[in-house]
Parts: C-alpha cells; sequence; structure tokens
C-alpha cells in the first residue's frame, strides 16, 4: 500500500527560475532515492504538489515541506492509501504555470490564487487539484 497527498502552499520569499530549477533537481534526485514519485505546478508565487509513495517516506518528506523555510501556509488537500501509482514514470513532473493558462482550465475560469487556500467543499473539487488534473491530462495528449 503506498501513501499520496497534494497540498498547496505560498512561497515565502521569491525564487527566481535558477532557485526553483535547483529545487527541481534536488527533489528528483531525493525522491528517486525514497521511492517518491509526483509532481509540482508553481504558480505566481505558489506551489500545488502531488506526491505518492511509501507511507513513511511521504511522511518525512511532508514533515520536511512543512518545516522549510520556502513555505508557508500549507494546505493539505489530499491524504489517502493507493494500491498502485498514478505517476511511476515521474521522480518530479514540473509546470509553471501562467493565468492565462488556468483561464482555459475546465472549472477554473474564475479561479483567483487565494481559491487554494479555501477549505475543502464537498460539493465542489478543490480548485488545487482541478490544477493538477489539467496538468496531468495535458502530459498525456
Amino acid at each position: 500500500m503506498l501513501k499520496q497527498i497534494a497540498y498547496a502552499s505560498r512561497q515565502s520569499y521569491i525564487l527566481n527560475d535558477t532557485d526553483i530549477m535547483e529545487l527541481l533537481a534536488n527533489c528528483r534526485r531525493n525522491n528517486s532515492l525514497y521511492q517518491i514519485t509526483g509532481m509540482l505546478v508553481f504558480f505566481d508565487g505558489t506551489f500545488v504538489q502531488y506526491l505518492e509513495g511509501p507511507e513513511k517516506n511521504i511522511d518525512a518528506l511532508y514533515k520536511k515541506i512543512s518545516n522549510d523555510k520556502r513555505h508557508r501556509d500549507i494546505v493539505l488537500l489530499i491524504e489517502d492509501y493507493i494500491e498502485n501509482r498514478e505517476f511511476a514514470d515521474w521522480s518530479m513532473a514540473f509546470k509553471n504555470v501562467t493565468a492565462a493558462n488556468i483561464k482555459d482550465i475546465e472549472g477554473l475560469k474564475d479561479f483567483k490564487k487565494e481559491d487554494l487556500f479555501k477549505g475543502k467543499n464537498p460539493e465542489n473539487e478543490h480548485p488545487g487539484i482541478l490544477l493538477l488534473k489539467s496538468f496531468v491530462n495535458s502530459l498525456h495528449l
């Protein structure tokens, strides 16, 4: 049994393109070592990330992320268990999303970044999950 989580967070300070690329390189290397796969979406200073892997490794990584000075206002979107990986081939897929990209996503036409930090609404899928799913769908086209 594997564990999956997804979260949204705000960057604590401005990360430039070099910072993001270094972060991704470290994530990809470490995720491979700890059997973690997933994806990271970056939008206007906001991270939305999906991770899956062995429970103890996911829990340790989420604790590390929660204590990472680059993140603030972390909101857990998903925490569940799965039989099989959704993204077995991705140590860390990445997409830098713009406001124009988001307006094209079904269900996010009136999206505001603050929507990522609202609580879960049982009647609607969380905007962070819609954002992740749209990214996944674009990779599979």
